[in-house]
């Protein structure tokens, strides 16, 4: 470890190679910043649009703007390095919340293109980091414990940050979330990771240079095409559970704090991952994944079926469903780590990654036509449809051996 480029006052943390521990905590941070605005985030654009339709249109627009951006991730990082790259994601998260205090509709804009555009960011170069530091075995740990750690800011931030916005209005979250932005990059550069490995350049990032050369390869193996899937549906869940249920409750009269508090508490699910390596272990990968998927399915599906009448309980019910959508969260991203091939690992999680932009694109898009015919229970009837789908395909396709 000694050829790594470092600073002369760190040499002595640098011989230890950073582990699952290491990666929690910087992904805890991250998740501190974004928390404590993930709710707050779409109440401020129900109230500025002038309803769920219009929310729904927003995302769209800000997800399709931002698919290019992903592309153009991997010649980014080659050209600014992965720690400057990685240094710019926490400077576009700050920036995220300091334009959404502004409280104005071009602003607001603004704010969930930079929210989008760093989180493609951060997500492209820790897992890079990742798949560099941590050996394909020990994944199934790694990963859950990640999300675990995390468990305790999705858990209390989004009640917090709507708390804080009532009490003091938008500055006041949006100061949270720039002071754990803060945080994260302090510690990010005492951390120094290393940039990809002894004696190799720091911007090299071998593979299809071209993006749709980069696509072509990436569906010509099924296991990333299946690993594609299965994070897309994850996340589809995790935007509809963060944006539209607490639309939902506010819609259906009530406060709009007990939004954030079921979002904290869909969030807190996070911590079954604490579990997952053991249900592995003794159930196998694919069969957790599958019957968590399809456990999801059915409970969206019930919540569609209350939403109507009964929308409080319909949103209790999603947080039921939260439950195995965390699940899925830890051990989601394993077969796409265990699959990609090491001199493809930046174009390939590049592409990866568009799972987040196809989540915050396709659903509001499909949701806004769907609320035209029947409303929430439409919606999530639609997405209880994509949950099963996705269980199905994992229980038949995943490698059993993986």
């Amino acid at each position: 470890m000694a050829t790594h480029v470092r600073h002369p006052i760190l040499i002595a943390a640098a011989a230890r190679r950073p582990g699952a521990w290491t990666f929690g905590a910087l992904y805890f941070l991250e998740s501190l910043a974004r928390a404590s605005l993930v709710t707050v985030l779409p109440l401020t654009a129900y109230a500025l649009l002038g309803g769920k339709e219009a929310v729904s249109l927003a995302y769209t627009g800000v997800a399709l703007a931002a698919l290019g951006f992903t592309f153009a991730i991997p010649a980014l990082v080659r050209r600014l390095s992965r720690r400057w790259a990685y240094t710019l994601g926490c400077g576009l998260l700050g920036l995220f919340a300091v334009l959404l205090a502004l409280d104005t509709q071009p602003a607001l804009v603004a704010a969930m293109l930079c929210r989008t555009a760093g989180a493609a960011l951060l997500n492209v170069t820790l897992s890079l980091y990742i798949m560099d530091n941590i050996d394909r075995r020990d994944l199934t740990h790694s990963e859950p414990l990640r999300l675990a750690l995390a468990t305790l800011a999705w858990g209390i931030a989004p009640y917090a940050g709507v708390r804080l916005l009532e009490v003091f209005g938008l500055w006041a979250p949006a100061m949270l979330s720039l002071g754990a932005v803060a945080a994260l990059v302090l510690v990010f550069w005492v951390l120094r990771l290393s940039e990809g490995g002894p004696i190799r350049a720091a911007g090299a990032l071998p593979g299809p240079a071209h993006p749709l050369a980069a696509v072509r390869r990436f569906a010509a193996q099924p296991r990333l095409r299946l690993a594609w899937g299965i994070a897309f549906a994850r996340s589809s869940f995790w935007v509809t559970f963060l944006v539209y249920v607490p639309i939902l409750i506010v819609e259906g009269g009530f406060d709009a704090a007990m939004g954030g508090l079921a979002a904290a508490a869909g969030n807190l699910m996070l911590f079954n991952n604490v579990f997952a390596r053991g249900l592995v272990e003794r159930l196998s990968l694919r069969r957790v994944l599958a019957a968590a998927f399809l456990a999801a399915a059915a409970l969206t599906l019930a919540a569609a079926v209350l939403s109507p009448r009964l929308p409080a309980l319909a949103a209790a019910v999603m947080v039921g469903a939260a439950f195995f959508a965390a699940l899925i969260d830890g051990l989601g991203p394993v077969p796409f780590l265990r699959a990609v091939r090491a001199r493809e690992r930046a174009t390939m999680t590049a592409v990866y990654r568009t799972y987040l932009d196809g989540s915050e694109l396709l659903p509001p898009l499909a949701y806004f036509f769907l609320f035209q015919i029947g409303g929430f229970a439409a919606a999530f009837t639609g997405l209880a449809a994509l949950l099963a789908g996705i269980g199905w395909l994992t229980l038949r396709h995943l490698p059993r051996g993986m």
